[in-house]
């Protein structure tokens, strides 16, 4: 072991003092994105000035700008990315990685969204296999109002095995023991795209309507929900008031009116909504906000005997190559955990779903890790 790590720390610093001794500025680490590995702000910071000294002393490359560019929005400095974005595509047009950022960029504002897709199509055409940007892509056409074209792209993301299988199985899990007509009101791109990449690929579970709490805050996106999906459509004349938190008050009136079996997945922040998590019930990978649904025993059957749990604990995938579908696994320790300490769940059931839980949490190396093998040797010690 130190025979094989000697080699490699040698060489790192013989990089090191190369770069002092010809007086070169290294390269800076690349900026990771948030579902990979979020930062702390000044972290951001510094990225950004390490990357423009590299600029500065190296001059303008795409890459070099989209990682400025990334550190700087993530900084919050969002008028000085959106620069480097540009410049970055002025540089190389047919740059993936530079179109698929600075159309990231522009389709955050309504009036942004014609040349984001005007983009984002150009790199589907130089890299129709890039999957982060075909991701950009179907949430550009959600933000447009155009669920049909955003549900052909994520049948695209399916058809070409863009995902993986972890990430397919977890999308499996949420929609599977559902009931029918639910609507399931999802978080970021993992849980958006999955689930809408099975129902186009596979069409699974398609009487589910999966609803992006972000996008709720586009009125766009909001109208065109109400216009394919009847049943979501509020009583009387209501309409949200538009501001960024229009999103609380439409899910809220979905819960008052209980028009549909409402459930909200463990990934959505429940204090940006304003509700509260206990007076919920869990199921598995969503909560049930509204409608009749499965007692803690049934809960607990679902994800034992139905859910695909295989895949977050397969060796043959190469995870260090996909920190995010990691961090969306934490979401089955949570579930797990949490189903197994209801009541009205069997004992032999609580330990089964910690067993799986603790499982899940060594594999990955968790933070939860610890505490769930002490709830584990309680259980079995019971």
């Amino acid at each position: 072991m130190e025979k094989a790590v000697l080699p490699r720390a040698l060489g790192a610093c013989l990089i090191i003092l190369a770069c002092f001794a010809t007086g070169a500025l290294c390269q800076p680490k690349p900026v990771p994105r948030l579902v990979d590995q979020p930062l702390d702000q000044a972290s951001y910071v510094t990225l950004a000035r390490e990357w423009q000294d590299y600029i500065d002393k190296h001059g303008e490359t795409a890459d070099a700008l989209v990682n400025l560019g990334m550190a700087q929005n993530y900084s919050g400095a969002h008028d000085a990315a959106r620069l480097a974005g540009k410049r970055a595509v002025e540089l190389e047009p047919d740059n993936p990685r530079a179109l698929n950022f600075y159309a990231g960029l522009l389709s955050t504002s309504e009036e942004g969204l014609a040349e984001a897709l005007r983009l984002l199509e150009r790199c589907r055409s130089v890299a129709p296999d890039y999957g982060n940007a075909l991701a950009t892509l179907a949430a550009t056409h959600l933000k447009s109002g155009q669920l049909q074209k955003a549900a052909d792209v994520s049948k695209t993301i399916f058809d070409r095995r863009i995902m993986s299988r972890p990430l397919m199985d977890y999308a499996y899990n949420m929609l599977i023991g559902l009931p029918k007509g639910a609507v399931l009101v999802v978080n970021g791109d993992n849980d958006t795209f999955s689930p809408l990449a099975l129902q186009a690929g596979m069409d699974l579970r398609t009487d589910v309507i999966v609803v992006n709490r972000h996008l709720l805050n586009m009125p766009v996106y909001y109208d065109s929900l109400l216009r394919e999906h009847a049943v979501l459509r509020p009583a009387g004349m209501w309409k949200p008031e538009a501001s960024l938190n229009a999103s609380r008050s439409i899910i809220e009136r979905w819960i008052t009116e209980k028009k549909v079996p409402l459930y909200i997945s463990s990934t959505v922040d429940m204090n940006n909504l304003g509700l509260d998590p206990k007076t919920m019930n869990i199921e598995g990978l969503s909560l049930r906000a509204s409608g009749k649904g499965l007692t803690p025993e049934e809960a607990a059957r679902l994800v034992l005997e139905r859910y695909r749990l295989d895949s977050a604990t397969d060796w043959d995938f190469a995870w260090d190559l996909a920190p995010d579908v990691s961090t969306v696994l934490y979401n089955y320790v949570a579930c797990l955990a949490q189903l197994s300490q209801l009541d009205g769940v069997p004992d032999d059931l609580k330990c089964k779903l910690l067993g799986k839980a603790a499982a899940i949490a060594k594999f990955h190396d968790l933070s939860t890790r610890a505490h769930v093998e002490i709830l584990l040797k309680k259980c079995e010690k019971e």
